[in-house]
């Protein structure tokens, strides 16, 4: 009997929605233990992410690709996974940010108004003031989806681009490009 080989789109897609569960999961934990505020603890969703990237790029090697991959289909697929990975967190935390944590908007606020007043040698009021503003204006549910979508759209990328180069194998007997 034949093994069905998966398209990229669904394969990513896939492994894309396991990866933002897990990077769901791993925020509703940080929320929940009161961690969700410690900056070395966020940076290890960025191991979740990359594991499911690598993850599903070997394993597309393996049953689409005869376990061959060049470098340009690895980017593929791990720049998809990431991608799908990070709109489905991203809409999770928009609606956490709109619906469930309604306090975490004003929790932000108010560390960044801390960060500035630590800084308070270097600016005036006025410049303290007119800084908090256009930190509010940014500091909604929507505008706070947008950045987390386009920040971790950037960083599926750039891990894409180096894992890539890590889990390609070229068929030796695919002609060469010259």
């Amino acid at each position: 009997m034949e093994e069905k080989k998966s398209t990229l789109g669904v394969h990513s897609l896939l492994y894309g929605f396991y990866t933002g569960l897990a990077l769901i999961v791993y925020s509703l934990v940080m929320y929940v233990l009161n961690l969700y505020m410690n900056k070395p603890l966020q940076y290890l969703a960025f191991i979740l992410l990359i594991g499911g990237m690598v993850l599903g790029a070997l394993q597309y090697k393996k049953t689409a690709l005869s376990g061959f991959m060049t470098y340009g289909q690895a980017f593929s697929v791990n720049f998809l996974i990431g991608l799908f990975a990070t709109i489905l967190s991203s809409i999770f935390f928009y609606i956490y940010v709109k619906y469930i944590n309604t306090g975490l908007i004003d929790e932000l606020l108010a560390q960044a108004r801390a960060k500035l007043e630590a800084k308070a040698g270097n600016m005036s009021s006025e410049q303290m003031e007119k800084a908090m503003d256009m930190t509010e204006k940014f500091m909604s549910p929507v505008w706070i989806g947008i950045w987390g979508f386009l920040g971790n759209t950037f960083w599926s990328a750039v891990f894409a681009l180096i894992i890539s180069f890590f889990v390609r194998k070229n068929n030796p007997e695919a002609p060469k490009m010259v």
